[in-house]
């Protein structure tokens, strides 16, 4: 795994995505507008303010598990985040200090992408409405 990673996530969420679309695909409320850019890195730090759990998988295979699945999140303490890691399996995640966080402009996120997901996924519903039904 990387010293370094990045991930995002809507702003109260914990969990965390691989890009701002994906954030954005988890659905946004009224209270959750803000796409928030989360630096982490894999050091010790005594003043680190929040913890990453992060998947001992490479981005590649990151991205064929569903987000909820995933299990990435962030912690207000490195005793939960500790918890965590040893609930899940301390050899799927990783403990990471998030080391900056700051808020992720909507004019960079590539609409495209998430519109042709959306689209993707409508087709696929079109498609089991075709469906015939055997009784």
């Amino acid at each position: 795994m990387e010293k370094e990673v990045k991930r995002y996530r809507i702003r109260p969420k914990e969990y965390l995505c691989l890009t701002p679309e994906e954030a954005i695909t988890t659905g946004i409320s009224t209270g959750e507008q803000i796409i928030e850019e989360v630096l982490l890195v894999k050091e010790f730090s005594l003043t680190a303010y929040m913890y990453g759990a992060i998947r001992n998988l490479p981005e590649e295979e990151l991205k064929k598990i569903p987000i909820s699945e995933r299990g990435e999140k962030i912690f207000e303490s490195r005793k939960e985040a500790i918890k965590y890691i040893k609930e899940k399996g301390e050899d799927l995640f990783l403990l990471y200090v998030v080391k900056e966080t700051k808020m992720f402009p909507k004019e960079e996120i590539k609409w495209d992408e998430v519109e042709n997901s959306i689209d993707t996924f409508l087709e696929k519903i079109k498609e089991f409405e075709k469906e015939e039904v055997k009784i």
